[in-house]
């Protein structure tokens, strides 16, 4: 008896024929190319609130840099799509998941961050060098503290000073504190903007949630 065990693609499927018996059953390949987004049982709502979670994960996750390209890609593919939703109840939660994922990378995200840039620049000059004031003239905490619509001109000065120090700073510092500012910016300006449905053609909205799927 010829057994071929497919576990390892985690897919269930086996292989046990018996000698002779050409009839086996096999899982079709293609279908491990099948995007599970395309569906259409998942509603707008849903899929909205799946997308910011999402993008709220990956940004929070983008340390080094590596999925910023994913992260722009999603965002204007979310961007396209939002205000063209038609369920009554997507535009709600389109807004509230935009304000959460938002406030999660003010309260998380930049503070630790920053924090790792700071150390960067102790760990090149000490800690009561002046450079540091360059970099952060008004602390870490000021970036908890002051008002959403400051943070960026607060992250263009640290990225200044970082990119004026860059050659003494350990090199993932830059990539850190540029990843940090694109990111505040791509989620930031979403959850300012409302969002609301509009004239397009049933053509137009279709291709809107099929772009945004692909990205998922």
């Amino acid at each position: 008896m010829a057994r071929f065990d497919l576990s390892f693609f985690d897919s269930g499927t086996r292989i046990d024929t018996p000698d002779g018996n050409p009839a086996c059953t096999i899982r079709d390949l293609a279908h491990f190319l099948d995007n599970p987004f395309d569906d259409k049982e998942i509603s707008e709502t849903e899929l909205a609130a799946f997308t910011t979670d999402h993008l709220a994960r990956m940004i929070a996750n983008n340390e080094n840099n590596e999925l910023t390209v994913r992260i722009t890609a999603t965002q204007s593919a979310f961007n396209l799509i939002a205000d063209r939703m038609t369920d009554n109840d997507a535009p709600l939660a389109i807004r509230k998941a935009r304000k959460l994922a938002k406030d999660n990378y003010r309260e998380n995200t930049i503070p630790r961050d920053v924090a790792r840039i700071e150390g960067a620049f102790v760990s090149a000059y000490g800690a009561d060098s002046p450079v540091i004031l360059e970099a952060l003239p008004n602390g870490r905490l000021i970036f908890q503290e002051c008002r959403d619509d400051q943070v960026k001109s607060k992250l263009d000065i640290l990225r200044q000073a970082v990119t004026a120090h860059q050659a003494d700073l350990v090199p993932a510092t830059v990539s850190l504190t540029t990843a940090l500012k694109a990111n505040w910016l791509t989620i930031y300006a979403p959850s300012e903007a409302s969002t609301s449905s509009s004239s397009t053609t049933q053509d137009g909205k279709k291709m809107a949630r099929d772009g945004l799927q692909l990205m998922l």
